[in-house]
């Protein structure tokens, strides 16, 4: 799906244009294009379609439009949203990075001159013609002058001009000078006040052989400039000029053109807010803003100039709520050309417990835990090298372990730079503090227009248009608004809090409450840190508002880390008496901004700021009810993993997964909360119900460390409980080779299933068992002990642990050699987890049926089963099992004639296997070494390491685009 708005507005789909409807309907698409990613306020979509005359059902109609146009966008787009999501306040839509010809222009302009700055014109001259002919005309020609497109249509229109200018550079540098003269003779003559076009074709003539022109081109500048502006051509120009006329030998065709005359023009330009950062050569991403950024463009410059120079670590400080973390967005997306290996960001506000920064960075990095070196280690080795940034946002919670941790990796990696957010500085030698203050309010007494302009002002009138469409700045409301953002300080968070109020008791009587609450700094706490004083007068002025039964849930609230459910609401927050449902309730706090949206994933989610969550738990642990209420916090994360437990063995699988992985946070909470506890039947349980989560995501240290923790607590714990965990904490132990500790666990609860006379207990206890075997050598005693597990899977009656004990006596088979039994068994376990519907299972089938086809002969059906399993791992996320595709994958095309790809994906297979930390399967050593041997001769050494290294770089989902050629189709 491609959409297009450099010319006439276009949506296509397989080559062919969609029919998008009518003028409403395509311009409720061009307003979502132009601000694609970012929140569009309903307010202004019902302008952009109705402009001043909207009738009074426009918000409905708006609506009906908005399922229109996904309709129209549905036979490309086959979610049922069609990536237009309705958010509090507006809609959204979502593309991929390559999906909208505006950003690749943006793409290909950056990288054309990031290359003329490198000096490789060569490159940039490409790159930049290659942008420029995305252009078809004006951008979305149609609506160009309408006032929802004009600010983005001059951006793109100036930034076409300004790659047009980049292009012509690397002409010249080129030495294709007398092939532009005609173009830039034309550019002059339609921008005649753009001095930039006037240099170029200045410099053109001259090497050209034509200094006379050169020097009546200049002339010809002077004029236009005197007649039309009253000014003199620049001083850039003027010396361009002079340099001419002494035939100076730095203008010869081997010098690079950069003449620096600037752009003038009657009008600037406007600046729009920064589009979302792409990822660098190596990575990295930065979440699309959901809101415009106002102000603080000195701030975005100046420290940016500071990160990019030579300031390794620059840490953002302030107050809580002053808008630290937008503004380090903000600085790191403008500067992200700087970094060409990559910018990541790395949140630890939900990181309730020390040690998981190291393996928060290396995951937010896209690095998997390996078995035998620390996180910290694997990063330092990782970055080495790098031209990257890194935002660590929120550290005050976590501030000497972040500092151990910057410290190691800037002394590591001399590229590296770190952007650090933070209450209080991290205190590390070479930290550049820059603290950040409130947004810039208006002076008393200031008149309408000077209260508009100030940067506080203009938050808090969007905010409050947001919650009350028509909202608007006037003579009558001025004094009021301009005394609340001067209360507040300026200070982000407060006033988008006060703006939540407005809709409901208006300017005035916000302005008379914040009097009230400010006399509380005067007699209040005076133990209370000075950073917390003026946000908590914040915080308790918006608390306060709330009814009785709205405080109770938002108190209760404040115990999920990382965010929640409305049904986890409605499970925590339940109190007997109150009449409201919590749905209801809880739409109060996100009305008042108590409570946010978290518009990630499929499944509505909502958030608590940190500082709210804070103040609540103060709120908590002051009335006596923080450690009751964590109690019901840790059941209800315990209920949850445990209502998974079933459709984690079915088809429902993928969508479970996705569902632990975003409570994560909160799976964390509730495991140390228990263990701190004591409670070790809590722990026992969560942590034994979580093998999925733990293997299929890659995250087997930190499972087993969870497991080994919960398992030595000294307090009684049901036979079968303990059983359940030993064989998550036996499964995890086999994969990473740690065969010893995968035996001692299994035998344990093989015998604590026999004594409860638990027979799925105990077939899967012999599974484990049986694994171990294979990955020792044992095929006999692995083939006894999973025929005994086989029949204590069939006495139970369950199909799962039935269709796994066959794949896992497939793989005995495998490891003998022995590819009709193989066949045979490949055949039982799939009419069995048909049944069943696990995706796990049936990718395994298909790795399994690959691997006979392919060492008998059949390479048509090993890719076709190759291909399949690839795309069931990879939509489970299984990096494990993708990385064993990738081999698969790999193998056959070695036997295709192409080493070069068979290199790169044996490559990408083993780092990927190695990221996670997982043994190789007994069977593949040898095929592994014959592969890349193979591929060794026929490519030579350079070309077999140029290869081999070009796929231990790529992410998953680039290895998979690589293996696909090789093995759809049966190709």
């Amino acid at each position: 799906m491609e959409f297009r708005i450099l010319g006439a507005l276009e949506a296509v789909h397989g080559g062919s244009p969609l029919a998008l409807g009518g003028p409403r309907h395509r311009r409720l698409l061009a307003a979502l294009l132009l601000n694609v990613d970012s929140l569009v306020p309903t307010g202004r979509l019902i302008a952009a379609l109705w402009r001043d005359d909207p009738p009074r059902s426009a918000p409905a109609m708006l609506h009906v439009r908005v399922c229109e146009v996904r309709a129209a966008l549905r036979p490309g787009r086959q979610e049922h949203n069609a990536g237009l999501l309705h958010r509090d306040g507006g809609y959204l839509l979502r593309l991929g990075a390559d999906c909208l010809d505006a950003r690749e222009f943006d793409r290909l302009a950056a990288a054309g001159v990031r290359s003329l700055a490198d000096g490789d014109p060569e490159t940039a001259r490409t790159a930049l013609a290659d942008a420029l002919a995305l252009w078809r005309g004006p951008a979305v020609v149609e609506f160009a002058d309408e006032p929802f497109a004009r600010a983005e249509v001059a951006r793109l229109a100036e930034s076409r001009l300004r790659a047009l200018e980049h292009r012509l550079e690397a002409d010249l540098a080129t030495g294709r000078a007398g092939d532009v003269i005609g173009e830039l003779e034309g550019l002059v003559v339609e921008h005649p006040l753009r001095e930039r076009f006037r240099s170029l074709l200045m410099l053109a003539l001259y090497r050209a052989g034509r200094p006379a022109e050169a020097v009546r081109a200049y002339h010809g500048a002077r004029e236009v400039l005197a007649e039309q502006l009253g000014l003199d051509p620049s001083d850039e120009l003027q010396r361009l000029n002079a340099a001419i006329l002494r035939r100076d030998s730095a203008l010869d065709a081997t010098a690079p053109a950069r003449p620096p005359a600037p752009t003038l023009t009657p009008t600037p330009t406007p600046t729009p807010p920064p589009a979302p950062a792409r990822s660098g050569r190596a990575g990295g991403a930065l979440p699309a803003p959901l809101t415009s950024f106002i102000g603080r463009r000195a701030e975005i410059e100046e420290v940016g100039s500071v990160v990019r120079g030579g300031g390794r670590l620059v840490t953002l400080t302030g107050v809580g709520g002053v808008g630290k973390s937008r503004l380090a967005l903000e600085i790191a997306a403008a500067g992200r050309a700087a970094f060409p290996d990559g910018v990541w960001l790395v949140e630890l506000a939900a990181l309730g417990q020390p040690g998981l920064v190291p393996h928060t960075v290396a995951t937010a990095l896209g690095l998997r835990e390996h078995p035998h070196r620390p996180p910290t280690e694997v990063l330092a080795e990782r970055l080495a090298g790098s031209a990257a940034l890194i935002v660590l946002d929120d550290c005050e919670h976590l501030v000497d372990e972040v500092a151990e941790l910057a410290d190691r990796l800037l002394r590591s990696c001399p590229g590296l730079h770190i952007l650090a957010t933070s209450r209080e500085r991290l205190g590390i030698t070479g930290e550049t503090l820059r603290p950040v203050a409130g947004l810039a309010v208006p002076p008393p007494g200031a008149a309408t227009a000077e209260v508009a302009a100030a940067d506080a002002v203009r938050l808090l009138v969007e905010r409050a248009a947001a919650v009350e469409p028509g909202f608007a700045l006037t003579d009558a409301n001025a004094a009021g608004v301009a005394q609340i953002c001067r209360r507040l300080d300026g200070l982000p968070l407060a006033i988008e809090l006060a703006a939540a109020g407005i809709h409901a008791y208006g300017v005035d009587q916000v302005a008379a409450r914040l009097d009230d609450r400010f006399g509380l700094l005067t007699h209040g706490s005076r133990t209370a840190p000075t950073r917390h004083q003026t946000l908590r007068a914040v915080v308790e002025w918006s608390f306060e508002r709330l009814p009785e039964p709205e405080r109770r849930l938002f108190d209760r609230l404040c115990v999920f880390v990382g965010g929640f459910t409305l049904e986890a609401a409605e499970s925590l927050g339940v109190v007997p008496g109150d009449p409201q449902p919590v749905a209801d309730l809880l739409a109060r706090l996100v009305d008042t901004s108590l409570v946010v949206p978290d518009g990630r994933g499929p499944v509505s989610r909502y958030r608590m700021l940190e500082t709210l969550r804070a103040y609540g738990w103060e709120r908590l642990e002051a009335a006596g009810r923080a450690e009751e209420t964590r109690d019901r916090h840790a059941a209800l994360i315990l209920s949850t993993v445990e209502s998974a437990r079933g459709p984690l063995h079915g088809a429902q699988q993928p969508a479970w997964l996705d569902r632990l992985d975003a409570d994560l946070g909160n799976i964390r909470a509730a495991l140390d909360w228990s263990l701190g506890r004591g409670d070790a039947e809590t722990a026992v349980r969560l942590a034994g119900s979580l093998y999925p989560l733990w293997d299929q995501r890659g995250r087997y240290r930190e499972g087993r460390r969870w497991l080994t923790r919960a398992l030595a607590l000294d307090a009684p714990v049901p036979p079968q409980v303990r059983a359940r965990a030993l064989n998550s904490a036996a499964g995890l132990a086999v994969i990473q080779g740690d065969l010893a500790g995968a035996a001692a666990a299994s035998e344990e609860a093989a015998e604590l299933s026999r004594s409860a006379d638990d027979p799925a207990a105990g077939a899967y206890a012999l599974q484990m068992l049986g694994l171990t075997a294979i990955y020792a050598g044992d095929l006999d005693r692995a083939v006894r002990v999973l025929e005994e597990s086989l029949d204590n899977g069939r006495r139970a009656g369950d199909r799962w642990l039935e269709g796994f004990t066959l794949l896992f006596l497939t793989v005995a088979a495998l490891s003998r050699g022995d590819y009709a039994a193989t066949e045979r068994l490949t055949e039982e376990s799939d009419a069995v987890l048909r049944t069943v519907g696990d995706p796990e299972g049936l990718a395994w089938i298909s790795v399994f049926r690959a691997v006979v086809a392919w060492q008998r002969g059949d390479r048509a059906g090993a890719a076709a089963s190759t291909a399949g399993a690839v795309r069931g791992f990879g939509a489970l996320g299984h990096l494990w099992g993708i990385s064993i595709g990738l081999f698969l994958a790999g193998q056959l095309a070695g036997d295709g004639g192409d080493p070069e790809a068979a290199t790169t994906l044996l490559a990408a297979s083993e780092a990927m296997r190695r990221s996670v930390g997982a043994a190789l399967l007994p069977f593949m050593g040898a095929w592994l070494d014959g592969g890349l041997t193979r591929a060794r001769a026929a490519l030579g050494p350079e070309r077999y390491e140029v290869a081999a290294r070009d796929g231990r770089s790529m992410r998953a989902r680039a290895a998979i685009a690589a293996a696909m050629p090789h093995i759809e189709d049966g190709h």
